[in-house]
């Protein structure tokens, strides 16, 4: 049973280091496979509604059940209705999740638009609101996940502060503006600066390569999340620096397929053409192997796609994949468009 001390008890034993909640990529099946392979990284899932999970009867007992191995759980909602997000609040509890995260970052138009996300940097009053009821409704820690501002960081420590006194147990800022939204490099001088500043838990997220990588960065933050850094490359999670094989990679491959096809039902092959294809970065003939993959149909179909990548590299299957490190998957990841 988890307390409002969460997040305090793991930074002080530290550093914290998450999956960031992506929204269409941290579902179950991902989480098992990070905590799988790092089992320290806590997992936040992809964002719910609020509003949804407390007028839907079937969102709660399709998102919320979660494996035994992906705790301690953080789940992400949104929206911006106080007694909504206290009503949502009760569900999550019931489902045994360590800590609720609220999404005060998105910077999605049609989020925004609609007075959630990182419209709630503007609209305070409603961002303490809900902070507040959510903190009396429930036992375990809540957090927030924002960005240095809508335009600039200058009222960062100031909004933050405020949620703070509101109720929240830790605060995740990502390096950029809702202006910037992906653009540009993200930038951690006001975290740095906030951290001074309050007395919850800071981590951050943006731009975070892997392991080592948030490690040289944290300075006095109490961790750091990865996010796209990730895809096809659940290792960076790893403190030990670790390189995969090819043979490594592709048991990986099939071990996600496995988690995919026990949580997703019929669903599951969208999900796995999408998350498969980001493993072969930097694979010679990778190309083909991607084509293949965003059709197969059944576990034997990506069975077979295997079986032919271990028949044409069999004397490399005990290697790591050349010029696999991050900082070239990143690279392949951000030119990748199938």
């Amino acid at each position: 049973m988890t307390t409002k001390n969460f997040w305090k008890n793991l930074a002080d034993s530290g550093p914290i280091v998450a999956l960031a909640p992506m929204d269409g990529y941290c579902d179950s099946a991902y989480r098992q496979l990070i905590k799988t392979i790092a089992p320290e990284t806590i997992a936040f899932s992809e964002f719910y509604s609020a509003d949804g999970l407390v007028h839907s009867k079937t969102l709660a007992p399709a998102v919320l059940p979660h494996a035994e191995i992906e705790k301690p759980l953080i789940v992400q909602i949104f929206g911006k209705d106080p007694e909504k997000f206290a009503e949502a609040a009760k569900i999550i509890e019931s489902y045994g999740v360590a800590g609720i995260d609220v999404n005060m970052g998105c910077p999605a138009k049609k989020v925004v638009k609609s007075g959630h996300g990182s419209s709630l940097m503007i609209h305070r009053d409603t961002a303490y609101r809900c902070i507040e009821a959510m903190a009396m409704a429930v036992s375990i820690p809540i957090s927030v996940k924002t960005r240095l501002g809508w335009e600039n960081s200058d009222p960062l420590t100031e909004f933050c502060r405020w949620l703070e006194n509101a109720g929240a147990n830790l605060i995740t800022v990502h390096g950029r503006t809702y202006q910037q939204q992906f653009t540009g490099k993200a930038d951690w001088t006001a975290i740095y600066e906030l951290a001074d500043s309050i007395r919850i838990p800071v981590i951050w997220n943006g731009d975070v390569r892997d392991y080592a990588d948030g490690m040289a960065k944290k300075s006095n933050l109490a961790g750091f999340m990865i996010g796209r850094a990730s895809f096809g490359n659940p290792w960076c999670f790893r403190a030990d620096a670790h390189v995969p094989t090819l043979s490594a990679v592709l048991d990986t491959m099939r071990l996600h397929t496995d988690f995919l096809f026990q949580t997703k039902g019929r669903k599951w092959m969208l999900e796995a053409r999408k998350h498969l294809v980001q493993y072969l970065h930097a694979l010679p003939g990778a190309k083909s192997y991607r084509r293949a993959l965003v059709s197969v149909e059944s576990p034997e179909d990506v069975d077979r796609v295997l079986m032919t990548i271990r028949t044409d590299h069999s004397d490399t299957l005990d290697m790591p994949i050349p010029g696999r490190d991050t900082d070239s998957v990143l690279r392949a990841w951000e030119g990748y468009t199938a």
